[in-house]
């Protein structure tokens, strides 16, 4: 869902040059057979697809403060995010309608998060499924939005609807091709995003009415730092997430 907020850009400082895709990054990618898990040394690798946005700008320092965490961060200009740059954080310039790009930027990682959106978001993830499965990747956790199972209360469902009712059917594809793929998936539900500093959040889950008429970015990064610390948690689930208090 595209939300019209102030962004809040973490910028995090570095000092060793790792190259996108085009370039040596000095290791080879798994082979497209090979199972992804923790490397020699335990750390989990844990790509971004969407990275430069402003829920991935919650995102990446929160996953930053998990110590066992590498960071791979695919967007379409790598530029923009140059100054994350570091012996945790890499960065991969692809675009995620090209199939191949995906499955290099994909290949090694343990946790893909997508944080995309747009009116192609559901074909963008079947995308990001397919190169999962091609590569041997598991553990997906992908951002749709609240409002496609219309299991928001009235009267805000009706206003919802009427706001960005548009994105809906967009949205409730890219649940469905997680949802239908044999993957370890979980999928956000989050509302009327916005760049508060709660990290307070109130879950509910499919089938129930959901509660909150708000989700803070940070609380979204807060819960997916969560489950990267614990990847089995919330394991093919759906869950709608808003942020406590906003009822």
């Amino acid at each position: 869902m595209n939300i019209k907020t102030s962004a809040c850009v973490c910028l995090l400082a570095a000092s060793l040059s790792i190259p996108s895709h085009a370039q040596n990054t000095g290791s080879s990618p798994a082979s497209p057979n090979q199972q992804t898990g923790p490397d020699a040394g335990g750390m989990k690798h844990v790509i971004i697809i969407g990275a430069n946005g402003r829920t991935s700008a919650e995102i990446i320092p929160r996953l930053l403060e998990i110590k066992d965490v590498k960071l791979r961060l695919f967007l379409r200009q790598a530029e923009r995010l140059e100054k994350l740059k570091s012996d945790r954080v890499e960065l991969f310039e692809g675009d995620a309608t090209r199939a191949e790009d995906l499955r290099q930027a994909i290949q090694g990682q343990d946790i893909v998060i997508s944080t995309m959106g747009g009116l192609d978001l559901d074909t963008k993830t079947a995308n990001i499924v397919k190169a999962m499965d091609e590569v041997k990747s598991h553990r997906l956790i992908v951002i749709s939005a609240g409002g496609i199972w219309n299991e928001l209360p009235e009267p805000f469902n009706t206003w919802d609807k009427a706001m960005v009712g548009s994105y809906r059917p967009v949205n409730l594809r890219t649940a469905q091709v997680v949802e239908d793929s044999d993957l370890d998936y979980t999928v956000l539900r989050p509302v009327w995003l916005n760049d508060k500093p709660a990290e307070k959040f109130t879950l509910t889950f499919k089938g129930e009415k959901y509660k909150g008429r708000q989700t803070s970015r940070a609380s979204v990064a807060r819960f997916i730092a969560d489950i990267v610390k614990d990847p089995a948690r919330y394991s093919r689930q759906d869950v709608g997430i808003s942020q406590t208090g906003s009822d």
